[in-house]
Order: C-alpha cells, then structure tokens, then sequence
C-alpha cells in the first residue's frame, strides 16, 4: 500500500514513526513543507492552498492512503474549507483521532496552534463525545524549538513550564493536538503529571479497526519529500527515527510548480 503523509515539518514524524513500527512493509511519502515552517498562525487561505496543492501531489503519486500529520491543516479539512470528496485516496483525520480517546465526563486540557484551537474541531468533538471541561492553550513557541533540535534541556523545560504553570493537576487528560508535541512529551509530563492523549495512537487504532490493515514483517521505505533545508532535515529525522527499520530517500520539491 502507498500511505501519504504530510506536515509543517518535522512533527508529523511523531506519526510517521508509529505506522511505521507497526506496519513496516508499505511504501510511505511524507510531505514536509519546512520553507514555510510553522503554520501555527498562518493566514487561512495560505492553509487551503497549500493543502490543495499537497493533495494533488499526492494524486499524482497515486497514493492509496493519506494520514493526517497536522493538526493545523487537517482543521481545515474538519471546517469543511478543503474537500476530500472528488479525491482518489483514502483519508484519516488527526484530530478525530485524538478526539476519539476523550471519554464522557473527563476535563481536558489541550495544547495546539492557535489556527488550531480557533477552529473549534477539537472543542466540538470533545464536548460531542461529553467532556465535562475543555482548555485550550496555545504553545507557539514549541514548533520553532523542536524544528530547531531544542529537544530536551532547560530551554526546552522553562518554555513548556511557562506554557502549563497554571494547568498543574486540574485536569484528567492532555491532548497533544500538534503533532511536534510528543517531542516534547518528557517536559509536558515533569509538569503536568496528567495522562497524555498522543492522537497518533489513535491512527493506528483506525488502521487496525476501520482500515483492516494486516500486519506483515518487512522493511518499510520512505519518500521524504521537502520544501526547505533537505539536510537539516535528513538530520533531524535520522535522529528521531533511530531504531526503526527502513529505507529512505529525500527530495527537495518545489511547490510553485
């Protein structure tokens, strides 16, 4: 199977990672738009063009799948902004699949972009599934550290403390709701103490339960494909990748094309 996924930059790694352990025989793209890094705060209709724009990669790379790795972008999706109904490939939400690990009456705390909780999909989906309390904060500073390899370390500590000092065991869980976040998942946990939602395992949930995915032993090969820094980025993944077993090619791509 052809399994597509995109992002800002680096975060969607978090996903990419996951699948990959767990089915390692399948072809995977990862779309990386790192020239324009973050997308926390970019302006909605720069978001749906961009989108646009990967969704029709992806269609000439006739993939079969395509998973979610932004939870900015996907918020469009979500917001009905971009269509998926004239598309040739399959689609799972990351957002849905954080959403479907809150359950009736816990309070939620989550952390995301500001385009992202402006959205409202997380709030609607959790308050649906009758979460008693949702908190929304936003982090912009997390993306630019993480892509910049800050990810452990007292700059990495006081940030996420600055971000969580007044959320400090008020709530039964935490959703992770971009996926940079799980880097920085050691930090949020010194201060929070609180069960993590990383929507990445829901991903995998959905390819088990909903997609039927079987598991089969291989060696996974990825496509990386990027818009910035092609080494930086080689760099950066390698390490977040290590002790996964696969093969991988890089590419720069212009998306003005």
């Amino acid at each position: 199977m052809r399994i597509g996924f995109f992002d800002s930059g680096i975060g969607g790694l978090t996903v990419l990672k996951k699948v990959v352990k767990f089915f390692n025989n399948h072809n995977y793209f990862y779309f990386g738009d790192t020239l324009n890094v973050p997308y926390g705060s970019k302006p909605e209709n720069f978001l749906i063009e961009n989108l646009e724009k990967t969704f029709d990669f992806f269609e000439d790379l006739k993939i079969d799948l395509v998973i979610s790795a932004c939870n900015t972008s996907d918020s469009m999706v979500k917001k009905g902004l971009v269509k998926l109904n004239n598309r040739s490939f399959d689609y799972i939400s990351i957002i849905d699949s954080g959403i479907k690990q809150v359950k009736n009456g816990e309070k939620i705390l989550l952390l995301a972009t500001e385009n992202t909780i402006k959205s409202g999909s997380y709030r609607e989906g959790c308050i649906k599934n009758g979460v008693k309390k949702i908190k929304e904060v936003p982090c912009p500073l997390f993306v630019p550290l993480i892509e910049e390899g800050y990810w452990y370390g007292a700059m990495s500590d006081s940030i996420t403390r600055y971000y969580l000092q007044d959320s400090e065991n008020k709530y039964d869980k935490v959703i992770l709701g971009c996926t940079h976040y799980p880097i920085l998942k050691n930090h949020i946990n010194k201060v929070l103490n609180t069960d993590i939602i990383d929507p990445a395992d829901g991903v995998i949930n959905s390819l088990i339960v909903d997609k039927k995915i079987p598991y089969i032993k291989g060696k996974a090969h990825i496509e990386f494909f990027i818009t910035g820094n092609v080494e930086k980025f080689r760099i950066l993944s390698r390490r977040f990748m290590k002790n996964i077993r696969y093969s991988a090619n890089y590419s720069k791509i212009d998306t003005k094309k």
